[in-house]
């Protein structure tokens, strides 16, 4: 190739750029719907471009393009990393269904920058958990401006349970589930181990038997049917073998134990029972945040308290 053809194509690709530039700013404007057309139709022949810099600009141009042609956005979205990855992290022309459908068509690098997105609906989350392989579910994992729900944690759990640094991603995280939180304390290296007791309140020497999944069955097992001269009991002990956190009381209390809940309140702060089932009808404000303080419920927990409460005095009406 001699040096006139090279700068023709170099000057060429230039003027494509360009070109590029403007129609995703003015499809990202308010357009009429003719104009609209036939600047798309101009959009579709520049996203098969084969210079990956003229499709890139385009891809990054319509990432704000509120309305954009299916065919258009699925070309885009599929193409590769450097392309399709800005524009996925920003775009909000798929609704959460036709995200959730697009992600196994995906390479795993191209999910993990949906996987930063800070807007994704539980469907897509779940989405992500269940085909993600590594990289797009460190990203999911990582990701703080998310709340994971429990069912994509399990899933994560049960495809990468022996890989430690995803479980390690996880246990770094300070808003898992209780279910979750018991179930990854045996996998996670000795750090993380040390960050999951202390942020869910989990004694350090009973904390591995607390991570089985089966070890708050077998404690409800044995209340659920148990009277509440029983119960107090029974919560006695555990205080007494210093085996009673908190993490156990909003278990126990969200598979409906409250006379559990009730008898623990009442060891930790030095009230009657009687005195915490009146303050548990939260009639009086300051007295259910005293008794929070006094029990040293952590702020993490006390919102989960207060929620079991509610749940339980409006179930009483």
């Amino acid at each position: 190739m001699d040096l006139s053809m090279a700068n023709l194509i170099d000057s060429t690709r230039i003027e494509k750029i360009l070109l590029a530039k403007k129609v995703g700013q003015f499809l990202s404007g308010d357009q009429a719907d003719v104009e609209r057309r036939t600047v798309e139709n101009v959009a579709r022949v520049l996203a098969q471009d084969i210079s990956s810099q003229v499709r890139r600009v385009l891809a990054y141009e319509l990432r704000q393009c509120s309305k954009l042609s299916r065919d258009l956005a699925k070309k885009i979205a599929t193409d590769i990393e450097q392309v399709s990855g800005p524009f996925l992290q920003a775009t909000q022309v798929f609704s959460g269904q036709a995200l959730e459908k697009l992600i196994p068509e995906l390479e795993d690098p191209v999910r993990a920058w949906i996987a930063r997105r800070d807007d994704l609906p539980e469907n897509v989350i779940y989405a992500l958990a269940s085909v993600g392989r590594e990289n797009s579910v460190t990203a999911l994992l990582r990701n703080d401006c998310l709340e994971l729900p429990e069912s994509a944690c399990l899933t994560v759990i049960d495809r990468f349970s022996n890989n430690q640094r995803l479980m390690d991603h996880m246990g770094a995280r300070t808003d898992l589930p209780l279910s979750v939180a018991e179930q990854i304390v045996e996998k996670v290296s000795d750090h993380f181990r040390h960050i999951l007791v202390e942020h869910y309140c989990l004694d350090g020497d009973v904390a591995e038997e607390l991570a089985s999944s089966s070890g708050y069955e077998v404690m409800w097992q044995q209340i659920k049917v148990a009277t509440t001269a029983q119960v107090h009991a029974f919560v006695t002990d555990l205080k007494i073998n210093r085996r009673l956190t908190h993490l156990t009381v909003v278990e126990m209390a969200s598979r409906g134990g409250m006379k559990f809940l009730e008898s623990a309140l009442a060891l930790q702060t030095g009230h009657t029972v009687d005195k915490i089932k009146d303050i548990m009808t939260l009639r009086d404000g300051p007295a259910f945040v005293c008794l929070m303080k006094k029990a040293e419920v952590p702020d993490q927990l006390a919102p989960k308290y207060l929620g079991l409460i509610k749940a339980y005095n409006k179930k009483k009406r």
